[in-house]
């Protein structure tokens, strides 16, 4: 009997005291087989570490943390699903929800591709498919990132590719757990970077559109977003939660997919600095590229921006100008944006925008006083502005600032730079940035000049 036929049946009987016999070892088998053991071995777990397992699991699937096999645990094992495991991603949401914090903050587990063009391959699809239509679903379900993220894709119609997509049925060499099941049950699944392929279940009945069969728009992008490196997420919203969302009329991406994505692409300790109509990007290494224009990569956005910052909690992109302020979910212009300072009760002109990780808000900073902003009203909070003597040590009219790797705050104006202690909450050194930071990539060894 399939192993989700077999759980279902655990709602006939959830009303008895404790689960059947039958019961408990296919839900041991299923929590197995997702990785909510930390030691292997069916059948050998203690009735602790088996309520503790479904106690994660039901962590994960937004359910009452009774521990108990109950009959809604039971039937959302029984629900399909992506059948990655979901071991990998416990650690970093265990540490998630110990914390009560935002987002996920930390690279994952499933490790990323050290280029960001790549090449995919669709090498079959069901025969009752269109062929071309295939191929416009699976164009636009990599379009999804790579519009939210520095990525780009292109397809290849035969030989090599980084990215496969293939249809099986049953065992396809690549273990036991990973046998398709028939409908139902695990529709597909993907492994990480950089072996770079995603199996579907050719026994299920997809479908281009929304009405019958599964959508196989979702489930590509879902295992794409594997291929890439992430993992699954706690977010019930999200497209990279275990459990496949529906398509409807709201996002396809959350922002915690977006959020995901770019923690693996997008800031890998990348420096922006913005001068005129153009910007610079310095890696972590301390290389600086070429000027580039602002327009291409935020279109809408004028030159000679007043300040900017990006934030770790939404992914976005915040630029004020006068009395304006624009806001980029990657090179995209949110919709409503630009918006007017003075509506919201923002500065006009602000010196220095930060994304300030202990507030989890935005902080503009404008002469002698600051202002703390929630990214969900673009309101300041009450109480605020206040005077910039709580931040010890810190001059007025800093012209930029960044967090840095090292945990510091760095705050720029001019040639000098501020070193600001996120828990002392005070400047703890000073310098010249463009000789004393290397790793701002901003001075040219053989002329013995800055950059820019």
């Amino acid at each position: 009997m399939a192993l989700r036929a077999a759980l279902a049946l655990g709602l006939l009987a959830a009303a008895q005291p404790g689960p059947a016999p039958r019961q408990r070892r296919e839900a041991e088998l299923f929590l197995e087989k997702y990785g909510y053991f930390s030691e292997p071995g069916p059948g050998t777990h203690s009735p602790a570490e088996f309520m503790e397992a479904v106690r994660d699991f039901q962590r994960v699937t937004h359910l009452p943390l009774s521990g108990v096999l109950d009959a809604p645990t039971l039937h959302q094992m029984a629900l399909p699903r992506c059948g990655t495991s979901d071991g990998e991603s416990r650690g970093a949401w265990a540490r998630r929800a110990s914390t009560a914090r935002r987002r996920r903050q930390t690279t994952p587990h499933g490790g990323r591709w050290y280029k960001r063009h790549l090449t995919y391959r669709v090498v079959n699809w069901p025969s009752y498919l269109p062929q071309h239509e295939v191929r416009l679903a699976v164009k636009a379900a990599f379009e999804l990132w790579s519009n939210v993220s520095s990525l780009v894709f292109w397809e290849a119609r035969d030989g090599p590719a980084d990215i496969r997509l293939t249809f099986f049925h049953g065992d396809h060499n690549d273990g036991l757990n990973n046998a398709f099941d028939g409908p139902g049950g695990a529709l597909a699944h993907a492994f990480f970077p950089r072996r770079g392929e995603a199996h579907f279940d050719s026994a299920e009945r997809w479908s281009l559109h929304s009405g019958k069969g599964r959508n196989l728009f979702v489930v590509v992008a879902h295992e794409i977003g594997h291929t890439l490196g992430l993992e699954h997420s706690p977010v019930k919203s999200a497209l990279m939660s275990p459990y496949y969302k529906k398509l409807s009329k709201d996002f396809v991406l959350s922002w915690d997919d977006i959020l995901a994505v770019q923690n693996l692409y997008d800031a890998d300790h990348n420096l922006y600095i913005f001068k005129g109509s153009h910007y610079w990007v310095v890696t972590a290494s301390g290389n600086a590229s070429n000027p580039q224009p602002l327009q291409p990569r935020w279109p809408g956005l004028p030159p000679s921006i007043d300040a900017c910052t990006w934030s770790q909690l939404s992914g976005k992109f915040y630029f004020f100008k006068g009395g304006r302020c624009w806001r980029y979910v990657g090179s995209t212009l949110e919709a409503g944006f630009p918006q007017k300072c003075s509506t919201r009760g923002l500065p006009r002109h602000p010196d220095t925008a930060l994304y300030f990780q202990q507030l989890q808000r935005l902080v503009l900073f404008k002469g002698a006083k600051y202002f703390v902003v929630s990214e969900e009203t673009l309101g300041v909070e009450p109480y605020y502005p206040r005077s910039l003597w709580d931040w010890e040590g810190l001059p007025p009219g800093t012209a930029g600032a960044l967090t840095h790797r090292d945990g510091f705050i760095y705050f720029f104006r001019d040639d000098q730079y501020w070193q600001f202690d996120r828990v002392k909450l005070q400047v703890v050194a000073t310098g010249k940035w463009a000789t004393q930071l290397p790793w701002m990539g901003c001075w040219d060894a053989n002329s013995g000049q800055v950059l820019f």
